[in-house]
């Protein structure tokens, strides 16, 4: 293949990289400020109960987009595209699947299309329009899968250097891929201990789902950017 031609597809997919990162990063970012936006938001329990507010359609627009770029992305070997082709499954799984309605956003509600009393526990939800507790049960599964790969591949594929000698960039890379899988652990470790145990304490109060999945997700959208050697780039 000509040079020139691999040095285009070489900027691509660190292109492709880098768009994965900022929207990873962005998500909560987007959601929690444009919730504030509104009248009657405010801060949500989870990312996911924003899809039951005014930012429906940036959590199902972001999710789709992650997803598909997730899916599109060819990395080194069969591992690393299965990993991230499933990744990008389950993302898009998150979406179209959403959570059960909070008890706390029916103001939140109020401003995506209903009123409280349209939109209850008990409604169909979905393009799929399923029960609540199956379609809520099918998003919990696909975000632990979803966060489940981000961490593996973050952790173990990221990390690869091949036959190739790491240069010290490459090291530096490493160590925070390593971070950014731990950190993503750790908040789904959080975020179980949370809801087994503190669930109905004081703690609520504060948004710790919320709170460890934005942990989790500026994670996956680092590892992404560092991927992508927006920092810690090889030198020339």
């Amino acid at each position: 293949m000509p040079p020139k031609r691999n040095k285009s597809i070489l900027i691509s997919y660190k292109t492709l990289r880098r768009l994965i990162g900022i929207l990873g990063m962005a998500l909560p970012l987007a959601l929690i400020t444009g919730g504030f936006l509104q009248p009657g938001g405010g801060i949500q329990g989870s990312i996911s109960a924003y899809y039951h507010t005014n930012m429906r359609d940036l959590f199902v627009g972001i999710l789709f987009m992650v997803g598909l770029f997730l899916i599109s992305y060819h990395g080194y070997d069969k591992e690393d595209n299965l990993v991230t082709n499933f990744s990008g499954l389950f993302a898009i799984g998150v979406a179209l699947f959403p959570t059960i309605v909070p008890k706390t956003t029916s103001a939140a509600i109020s401003h995506a299309g209903g009123s409280p009393a349209d939109v209850s526990e008990s409604a169909l939800l979905g393009v799929f329009q399923l029960e609540p507790e199956l379609s809520g049960t099918l998003h919990l599964l696909w975000a632990l899968l979803f966060f489940i790969l981000l961490a593996y591949n973050a952790y173990f594929l990221f990390t690869k250097t091949g036959d190739k000698k790491p240069g010290p960039q490459k090291l530096k890379r490493n160590i925070m891929y390593r971070i950014c899988g731990i950190l993503i652990v750790a908040s789904l470790l959080g975020i179980v201990f949370y809801l087994t145990f503190l669930q109905k304490t004081v703690l609520r109060l504060y948004a710790p789902v919320l709170i460890l999945e934005t942990i989790a997700l500026w994670a996956f959208g680092f590892s992404w950017l560092v991927k992508g050697e927006t920092i810690f780039r090889d030198e020339k």
